[in-house]
């Protein structure tokens, strides 16, 4: 049987501190193949995740286990459709729609989420209009993601 501690929790979230790009995960799964993608991501502030979608069909369900983060859906446009906080106080679990432009952003140290997704893993589809990671503009557009409401479009300046 497989587990995930706490503290291997905790370690996941002190690796990604040190990351560069201060986020880190833990696969449930053993390969990328596999049918079902399950994992722990932890995610720290400031650590851009560049809005993408993932191929057809593929749904995305986040667990929040520990800390906080807004999930961001996008029209095709790279306008925000829907915004929902995770917090201890409030939703704890998401399942973002099959095909839907979207990103996570951590509002809290040590954020932790369990994902789960069908597989096989293919790296996601990146939005037009987000920087890529260590574009100058990615840190502009991580500020905006972090308070991005309903209606609103990245102005890529």
């Amino acid at each position: 049987m497989k587990s995930i501690s706490a503290k291997d929790l905790l370690d996941l979230s002190v690796q990604a501190r040190a990351a560069p790009r201060l986020r880190r995960n833990l696969n449930l799964h053993d390969r990328l193949d596999d049918p079902v993608q399950r994992l722990c991501n932890a995610l720290e502030p400031r650590s851009y995740v560049r809005p993408h979608r993932h191929p057809d069909g593929v749904w995305e369900c986040f667990v929040l286990l520990h800390g906080a983060c807004v999930i961001l859906v996008f029209d095709d446009q790279g306008r925000v459709s829907d915004r929902l906080e995770l917090s201890p106080e409030g939703a704890t679990i998401a399942e973002i729609p099959a095909g839907s432009w979207h990103g996570v952003v951590a509002l809290a140290p040590q954020t932790r989420v369990f994902e789960i997704k069908p597989g096989p893993y293919v790296p996601g589809l990146f939005c037009d209009w987000a920087p890529e990671e260590g574009d100058a503009r990615a840190q502009a557009c991580l500020d905006w993601l972090e308070r991005a409401q309903r209606g609103e479009n990245f102005d890529h300046g």
